[in-house]
């Protein structure tokens, strides 16, 4: 029988600790190559306040001939403003476990919370683009004919569509993303870069991306794959039904963000004079964080498969 004594905690909270700062900062599976993690769809920014105001969305760079003063980039998309939300995360460790010798069993489950808060930054991620919450303009994010910029030089895009998953809908989409157009009749000059799916389509956006051959449109013959390598595929267990995403960049830009606020990290209550401690006898270990995801600019992203496609158009 162990004697509990400062010493053995502070000795157990450094074992706990560096399983769960391994867990959380743990390479992914090189094995894996299709499910969606988070740096795959997302950019990461930094919040260094209780909400964070996204004033840069409308500042995409562009150079142009120097005639004259310089022009400011600014669509005049509006303002995000994204406010963190605090997540925690705890387990308990019966203070008998620890006497009789049973604390090493709880070394997975220490683990697991590290997993569980280094998850915590796609979960928000995904969130952030199943709600397809308001955008800057006040409409839905995914949404059909919104207009970006004003008078003659406005320009519409639509990048929600309720068709079904196929490598027609993909080559539809492709199109459709390279040929958006901002304010003044600037291309945006998007490259799609990722397709994500669900499940039940995860058979098919392997065929699309990775076949050799296709059938032709007769369906009598087949025919070199278009789509072969031009697009990396992932699949998210989150989707329902048969959505499915087309993503690309500019600059580096994206269309999910999620902005992180606090990184989680193991804190403890483990004195005597706690009241878990002095009432239940028991040991607790946590994890609390700060962030949020949220939506960037609708021409980075295209949305498949929707039920129902809200409207953006003026009015």
């Amino acid at each position: 029988m162990a004697t509990i004594t400062k010493e053995l905690l502070n000795d157990l909270f450094r074992t706990y600790s560096a399983a769960f700062n391994k867990a959380y900062n743990a390479a992914p599976d090189p094995s894996d190559k299709e499910t969606l993690r988070v740096e795959d769809f997302a950019m990461l920014v930094q919040s260094a306040g209780a909400a964070t105001d996204h004033t840069w969305l409308g500042q995409l760079p562009a150079m142009r001939e120097w005639v004259g003063s310089r022009v400011i980039n600014d669509l005049d998309l509006g303002k995000i403003t994204v406010v963190n939300r605090e997540f925690e995360d705890t387990v308990h460790i019966k203070r008998t476990a620890i006497e009789d010798d049973n604390y090493g069993a709880f070394g997975n489950l220490v683990d697991a919370l590290g997993i569980a808060a280094r998850d915590l930054w796609r979960q928000l991620a995904i969130k952030a683009l199943l709600d397809n919450g308001v955008w800057a303009d006040g409409k839905k994010f995914f949404a059909s004919g919104r207009t970006i910029g004003e008078g003659d030089n406005a320009a519409t895009i639509t990048n929600g569509v309720t068709t079904a998953f196929s490598a027609a809908a993909v080559e539809a989409a492709i199109a459709a993303m390279r040929g958006w157009k901002l304010g003044g009749g600037r291309v945006a000059g998007v490259r799609p870069k990722l397709l994500v799916v669900g499940p039940q389509n995860l058979a098919a956006a392997r065929r699309v991306c990775n076949s050799e051959l296709v059938a032709t449109a007769a369906g009598t013959a087949t025919e070199s794959n278009p789509l072969r390598g031009l697009l990396q595929y992932r699949v998210c267990d989150e989707l329902e039904g048969g959505a499915w995403y087309l993503f690309g960049e500019v600059g580096n830009i994206r269309a999910v963000a999620v902005q992180k606020r606090k990184e989680p990290v193991l804190v403890r209550k483990d004195r005597d004079e706690d009241d878990n401690v002095f009432m239940q006898g028991e040991y607790l270990y946590g994890a609390d964080a700060r962030g949020e995801g949220f939506l960037t600019l609708p021409f980075l992203a295209y949305a498949g498969g929707m039920a129902e496609v809200p409207s953006a158009a003026e009015g």
